[in-house]
């Protein structure tokens, strides 16, 4: 099995031969700690620094993809000149240019209906709640007894089946991400950071902990990128593994010691 220095020293060589490196991050469960509610997940201060000093090393692009919307994402990572999906790639904040699905309205239009036509979920599951992403709905279970959750299941199926739109249902941890097949995911949103950074021979690195990040992974293995799953429920897709949030961090410190030190011997 590849271990995490193999990554290490593979960005280390290519940046020291003068190429690019795009380092791409999910938010929930890989920059930060899966956590009971969403607006409880705060990046840490010495992570925010970190992924700043890394965006300010020359030839060194830095976004973060997330299921989350754009302008709460934004807020919360707090970081300007970084690259950012929010919506699970549906609208994208391009370091300042901001660029949405042409079809925006209708989805969000479908993405709200279908958040209607969940609503009866919370009165008849204690413990389930649903999160409102605009352009998709997350089913939480997390709080839930686990011997409800494969009538919740069923139950969700049949919500979804009779709903007009093509939805799909993606695994996270805990939850279904439920949205309008759209054509854009998180995979899309790896392609066109990409492209807006003008470094499609960039080395891409993308890091996450979900099934909802299985999209990046394969457009990053399709680039001959770097995978990196963090935590348990990972996909087995992804590469390189790392255990937590915290040892991405550590992952992300080492990496930047490796490219200040290539930086001054250029």
């Amino acid at each position: 099995n590849p271990s995490i220095e193999d990554a290490l020293e593979a960005l280390r060589v290519l940046y020291l031969d003068g190429g690019a490196l795009a380092l791409l991050f999910d938010y929930d469960g890989t920059l930060t700690p899966i956590v009971a509610r969403p607006e409880l997940a705060v990046l840490a201060p010495a992570t925010r620094r970190l992924l700043a000093r890394l965006a300010a090393l020359p030839r060194v692009y830095v976004g973060v993809i997330s299921g989350r919307n754009l302008d709460e994402l934004k807020a919360i990572v707090d970081l300007p000149g970084l690259y950012y999906a929010g919506a699970a790639g549906m609208e994208l904040d391009l370091a300042g240019r901001t660029v949405a699905h042409p079809r925006a309205p209708e989805i969000e239009a479908d993405a709200a209906a279908l958040m209607h036509a969940l609503a009866p979920i919370e009165a008849e599951f204690p413990g389930a709640w649903i999160e409102d992403k605009r352009f998709a709905c997350t089913v939480h279970y997390r709080d839930m007894a686990d011997v409800l959750i494969d009538p919740l299941r069923d139950r969700v199926e049949e919500l979804v089946r009779q709903s007009d739109a093509d939805l799909r249902i993606v695994e996270g941890p805990r939850a279904w991400e439920i949205s309008p097949r759209a054509g854009w995911h998180k995979g899309t949103a790896v392609t066109l950071i990409l492209d807006r950074c003008d470094a499609r021979s960039a080395m891409v690195l993308y890091a996450g902990d979900g099934g909802n990040d299985a999209d990046a992974y394969e457009a990053a293995a399709a680039l001959a990128g770097i995978t990196i799953g963090v935590g348990p429920d990972a996909p087995p897709t992804a590469r390189f593994r790392l255990p937590d949030p915290p040892a991405l961090a550590g992952f992300l410190a080492q990496l930047e010691n490796s490219l200040n030190a290539a930086c001054l011997m250029t």
